[in-house]
């Protein structure tokens, strides 16, 4: 497929499908930022059977005008490629929100407590509580206790925090599970326990190991509503492609199961990238090679499996990211430096054979030291294999010693950034990373405009649903500006803000890149297929921090409208008629409205 997409593109350049005697299935005049560096601005483009077949003036595109072509104008705002999001769970907010008890806008005991008594009263017929979105903020390093819960229900709870690094249980929860004061300690994570050796409920990172028999797991059926709920919310923020890292994220393959077949019923309506998450101690050579096996099983259609997670490191509002330099917070042991779950043999060796079968490695790491760790492994596996260009990637970055920059530069690695996270955010900012990390190593969280300078390729990712709503207009904003709009105060490492254009990129061609598929999307180019997303206003010339104010007026994956503002009987407009202007009249999708 994608070889004859490489000749169409090559045939289009030499021959125009008007000269092919070809007419468009549409023709749209407008402010085009096409993010391709031949033709970086266009007033037209023209789309046949789902491609750009035309990039460019007015003038020229009128030539693919036919009896039966669509023709739209935009008068305002500027159109850009779909926007990417580039590690989204995207089936795990909209699970959260169907099935489970949510917190993310609550912020004190009190608050969980209430919203977790009122999901009780109304679900009377499960036998376990499950729920999500409690923050590290609300409580001191030990985190929440079964104790400040245990009235409320007799029934096993079972609370994922904001971030999904650790579990809040009740003590119905533990005793179910098994778990008591002779429950052993683990090497990458962290049981907390009371001074008598008791756990207390709450459980970090590679802890989860013992209460993973509660983790909710989904049939197909419910993890397809849940992946069309989020589809149907993120459509209308831009968004035509998501990379989802853990499709076997609760020890099933349901999730992968429900991709796969909403792919085959032709209801996904976006892009989806997938990618086998593999654990240190369950054989992760064996489950590269069965995810090997995936891989060849989902080419071709919307889904495909293409990746494999690690997760390197934990967090550090729950002082598990790994750290080159001790935390600084006296809740934490003298020399404290966090926990890892690889060492640098298994994890080098995972990274070899993920590349010989053809696969690309995504490794989660927060702290400098797993953020050193990754490259050092990426290192040891290239120069086994020879093997080039694999776009192996690390994310979320929080802390990055500055040689290793140049280091993911020199080695061809992408960053895959959190902008979201790119300012002194209440409840994580001064409660959290000060205390714990000091304010000088806090200060310097979240580099970019680094990774720019050195020449490494950057996208930008939400990590939905620890980030809600996942507009990629706000990831814009706030890597151009590092800020809350209007609150200077916020401002985290101003020195490293961006260009709106590279932050563009990041959510366009760069992302597009990182997924191996920059030959066909990514950008607004003749040959590609025609992702597009129509916003009110210009957000490359705008205030930098009116840039999230933008509104989606259109999105379109492969020459089809999957989200716009006005009824889908006033898009049909041939060229007999005057082109039809886009306003905001109505809304056609449904958009399932998030917390703030």
């Amino acid at each position: 497929m994608r070889r004859l997409l490489y000749i169409l593109m090559v045939l289009l350049l030499v021959f125009p499908a008007s000269a092919l005697g070809e007419t468009a299935d549409t023709v749209i005049y407008g402010n085009f930022y096409t993010v391709d560096t031949q033709t970086p601005h266009a007033g037209a483009v023209a789309i046949a059977d789902g491609i750009f077949v035309y990039v460019g003036d007015e003038a020229g595109a009128q030539a693919y005008v036919g009896e039966n072509t669509q023709v739209l104008r935009y008068d305002e705002g500027v159109i850009l490629p779909g926007l990417v999001d580039a590690h989204s769970h995207g089936h795990s907010g909209g699970a959260s929100e169907l099935f489970e008890v949510t917190m993310f806008d609550c912020d004190t005991l009190e608050d969980y407590r209430e919203r977790l008594a009122a999901f009780i009263a109304d679900h009377g017929d499960l036998d376990v509580i499950a729920g999500t979105g409690w923050i590290n903020s609300s409580f001191d390093s030990r985190g929440p206790s079964a104790a400040m819960i245990d009235d409320l229900t007799d029934k096993p709870v079972i609370l994922s925090s904001e971030d999904y690094h650790s579990y809040w249980l009740n003590s119905a929860a533990m005793s179910v599970l098994g778990i008591d004061a002779s429950t052993p300690d683990v090497s990458d994570g962290v049981i907390v326990r009371d001074e008598q050796g008791n756990p207390t409920g709450c459980f970090r990172d590679g802890a989860d190991v013992y209460v993973a028999d509660l983790v909710p797991q989904y049939t197909v059926e419910q993890y397809k509503e849940a992946i069309l709920h989020y589809q149907n919310e993120v459509l209308a923020y831009g968004e035509t492609m998501f990379f989802e890292p853990m499709v076997n994220l609760d020890g099933t393959e349901n999730l992968l199961e429900a991709y796969n077949q909403l792919d085959a019923e032709g209801r996904l309506r976006m892009r989806v990238y997938g990618a086998y998450q593999v654990f240190a101690d369950r054989d992760p050579i064996a489950g590269v090679e069965h995810a090997a096996e995936i891989m060849e099983a989902s080419r071709g259609g919307m889904f495909e499996m293409t990746n494999i997670k690690i997760q390197l490191d934990g967090v550090v509002e729950g002082l598990t990211a790994y750290l080159s330099e001790p935390y600084v917070t006296d809740e934490a042991p003298e020399g404290y430096c966090g926990e890892v779950r690889y060492d640098l043999e298994t994890l080098a060796a995972v990274t070899q054979r993920t590349n010989e079968v053809g696969l690309t490695m995504h490794i989660h790491a927060i702290g400098d030291a797993a953020v050193s760790l990754a490259l050092d492994a990426y290192e040891i596996a290239q120069t086994a294999t020879g093997l080039q260009d694999q776009r192996n990637a690390i994310t979320h970055l929080q802390i990055v010693k500055p040689e290793d920059v140049q280091r993911m530069a020199d080695l061809g690695i992408v960053a895959v950034t959190n902008p979201y996270w790119f300012f002194r955010e209440p409840g994580y900012f001064y409660e959290l990373e000060v205390p714990y990390l000091g304010e000088e190593r806090a200060s310097r969280e979240y580099p970019m405009k680094s990774f720019f300078d050195s020449g490494v390729v950057v996208t930008s990712a939400s990590d939905y649903p620890v980030t809600i709503p996942p507009r990629p207009l706000d990831a814009i904003q706030f890597g151009v500006i590092r800020q809350a709009a209007g609150m200077p105060e916020t401002l985290l490492g101003g020195e490293e803000r961006v260009t709106v254009g590279q932050m563009i990129e990041a959510s366009t061609i760069n992302a597009a890149f990182q997924l191996k598929c920059e030959d066909r999307l990514g950008s607004i180019s003749v040959g590609k297929q025609a992702d597009l997303v129509v916003l009110s206003s210009d957000i490359s010339v705008c205030d930098p921090q009116t840039i999230a104010d933008a509104e989606v007026m259109g999105t379109m994956v492969g020459g089809e409208w999957v989200y716009t503002y006005i009824e889908a009987s006033d898009l049909a407009a041939s060229a007999s008629r005057p082109a039809v202007r886009f306003s905001h009249t109505c809304c056609t999708c449904a958009l399932a409205a998030r917390g703030s």
